[in-house]
């Protein structure tokens, strides 16, 4: 079995209960923000030797060492094929910060976008304007629709009924 495919059985919890499954991802989570935050306060955009050492120098298994990689997989400049990693695969991942702090939105990870270490990566107005676009890319725009009954915008006066749409209906 792939790394990966033990990832994704841990994803979907196999062969946990409820409170072992609680009591994992309490614990993976808090060493994930440990991890963060190590990498923000050195300002560390490269990973670089093999899963193995990765997740030994961050007290992971391989398993979760992966999981890492998979969670800033899409904030990476350059994905990783997650299906061919092994404990021997050597890294070399560069982080995109700004995509980083974005995708922390999407995930609504706020635990890890309000680590402090982030003020001394971008600046606040950076901050606030990946938190906006962010919110642009998750808000619904409903274009004014024009009624039956209202007057035709081509500004004939007329309703729209009689004008316009009469005549994409013939």
């Amino acid at each position: 079995m792939s790394l990966y495919s033990e990832w994704n059985d841990l994803l979907e919890g196999k062969g946990m209960n409820k409170t072992q499954a609680d009591t994992f991802w309490n614990n993976y989570l808090a060493q994930e923000k440990t991890i963060y935050e190590g990498l923000l306060e050195a300002k560390e955009t490269k990973l670089t030797g093999t899963l193995a050492s990765f997740g030994e120098a961050h007290q992971l298994t391989p398993v979760l060492a992966l999981g890492f990689i998979d969670g800033i997989n899409t904030s990476l400049t350059e994905p990783v094929d997650l299906e061919s990693v092994t404990e021997e695969t050597a890294l070399d991942l560069t982080i995109d910060f700004e995509k980083l702090y974005f995708n922390m939105h999407k995930a609504k990870a706020e635990w890890l976008y309000t680590l402090p270490a982030w003020d001394d990566i971008l600046s606040p107005e950076q901050q606030k304007e990946i938190k906006r676009a962010y919110s642009d890319s998750t808000t619904v725009r409903i274009e004014h629709k024009v009624g039956r009954n209202d007057p035709c915008p081509c500004g004939s006066g007329k309703k729209y009924k009689k004008c316009c749409l009469g005549k994409e209906n013939a």
